[in-house]
């Protein structure tokens, strides 16, 4: 699903009214026809509604979801704010349609009441918005934040913009639920504005499949439809078809860390996987991970093996950091991923990025700021992923909530799967091992990377269903891998 700026919706929007039998007032009817029954799956029975619209499209949206209401006898008021002199016309058309009863023309703040118990729809600005939100609008919106009420906002919380909110210090709507048309916005994806948007469901409202959108930017968000087709397993196949990846690291504090990264290579459908571990350790290996074989150290041959994972355990020791460079230059084209304590080496050594082409690297956001350096908003922060991925030509994969993955090419990706379980130990080794074992399998980076993080995630929500994210271990998510690969038909 590619993630677009406010100027590509408004041409999908347009192109749909000009190339589908529907006019824009067909849409509007539809697109809020569609949150309408998203809002009833959020509330049900005799829940008072509160629509806040503005006098342009989004406000259009408000008021038809306001009619849908009334019909199915809901208790319903509306407020127009009465604050512009620009009115759109499907605005005033769906305004005719209402009972003049249940709407209160807002000229001043002052006049704007909150009653208890009522659940606000917030449709005051939609994804066009390019100004900061200030004046009568502001206040508007600060006596709604301050109200405590439940709000849905509608396409996207009133005084966000779509894309880049750096410079953007006006007033925001903070809303628990976002009602979102047709695809992801890249500010609901941000950390930043999570008190804004809340939950983001997004709402498909059938526009025109045949619009191309002409840029050579590329950001998407990864659904099930996103992924690469999983490899089939010939019948006659054997281990050796599937990959022998090599897991470097285990330090005599950190084994676990490899244990987990060697587990979930094995449960994503790795052939073979081959771990390096401390003298002591070896004896538990057969105990803990039978199904691993131990590599032999020092390592002088990468041949035997069809990708390389360094760093989960491994410290940041004097040997650990000439490990690395050796395995770095012994490397050559091996498929390799580049983790934890690694990465924490190798942004002491940048040098060594150069025997790191098209390797795949898997920061959390303390890695990364090491590896790239501090930033002081989102957006900065992705600007410094997608320019690193690309000076270094690698795969920089972020890790946290909607982990990205930023490509040589300059393409950027956000996960949808995942849930606050994986905010524990040992997840990252986890999903280490997975991109590990399909790189080894095969797999190009990209494809790799996206098939990773998104069953890493689906796993754990999987886990959900039955577990608690309180409770949720790194185990629990390896232990749901195979339910993930089935739900997505491998």
């Amino acid at each position: 699903m590619k993630i677009l700026n406010a100027t590509e919706l408004k041409e999908w929007d347009d192109f749909t009214i000009s190339n589908e039998p529907i006019s824009s007032l067909g849409l509007m009817e539809r697109a809020a026809t569609y949150c309408f029954q998203e809002i009833l799956k959020i509330h049900e029975g005799n829940t008072p509604f509160h629509i806040v619209v503005g006098m342009g499209n989004n406000g259009g949206d408000g008021l038809v979801i306001a009619r849908k209401l009334v019909e199915a006898n809901y208790s319903v008021r509306v407020s127009i704010l009465n604050f512009s002199d620009t009115v759109s016309a499907d605005f005033s058309t769906n305004k005719a349609r209402l009972p003049s009863n249940i709407m209160h023309l807002i000229h001043a703040s002052a006049d704007f009441q909150l009653h208890k118990q009522e659940v606000i729809i917030d449709c005051i600005f939609g994804y066009g918005l390019s100004r900061k939100v200030e004046g009568e609008f502001a206040k508007i919106i600060n006596r709604i934040n301050s109200a405590q009420a439940q709000v849905i906002s509608i396409d996207m919380p009133s005084g966000l913009f779509t894309n880049d909110n750096s410079e953007n210090d006006g007033t925001i709507i903070k809303a628990q639920y976002t009602l979102t048309f047709q695809c992801m916005k890249l500010a609901l994806l941000q950390a930043s504005y999570y008190a804004c948007y809340g939950k983001v469901i997004v709402i498909d409202i059938e526009l025109s499949p045949q619009f191309s959108l002409q840029t050579d930017r590329c950001q998407c968000y990864i659904t099930a439809k996103d992924l690469p087709q999983i490899k089939e397993r010939d019948k006659f196949a054997h281990k050796g078809k599937f990959g022998h990846a090599l897991l470097v690291g285990g330090g005599a504090k950190m084994r676990g860390a490899l244990i987990l990264a060697a587990k979930s290579a094995l449960r994503s459908g790795a052939g073979k996987v081959s771990v390096t571990l401390p003298e002591q350790w070896v004896k538990d290996l057969n105990i803990e991970l039978p199904e691993a074989m131990l590599a032999h150290q020092p390592i002088t041959n990468l041949s035997p093996y069809t990708a390389i994972g360094i760093g989960p355990g491994l410290g940041t020791n004097n040997d650990a950091v000439n490990n690395l460079e050796k395995l770095l230059r012994l490397r050559k084209q091996t498929p390799l991923l580049i983790d934890a304590d690694a990465l924490n080496i190798l942004s002491n050594h940048s040098q060594w990025l150069t025997f790191c082409s098209k390797a795949v690297l898997t920061p959390h956001i303390g890695e990364f700021k090491r590896l790239c350096g501090d930033f002081t908003s989102d957006e900065e922060k992705l600007d410094k992923q997608v320019q690193f991925a690309k000076e270094h030509d690698v795969f920089l994969v972020l890790k946290g909530a909607h982990t990205s993955i930023a490509t040589p090419d300059g393409k950027l990706f956000f996960n949808s799967t995942g849930n606050t379980g994986l905010s524990t130990a040992g997840s990252g080794d986890v999903l280490s091992g997975i991109i590990v074992s399909f790189l080894g399998q095969g797999y190009p980076p990209e494809g790799a990377c996206i098939l990773g993080v998104y069953l890493h995630g689906l796993s754990a929500d999987l886990a959900l269903e039955t577990e608690s994210a309180s409770s949720f271990i790194a185990s629990d998510c390896i232990a749901y891998l195979g339910k993930a690969f089935k739900a997505i038909g491998a």
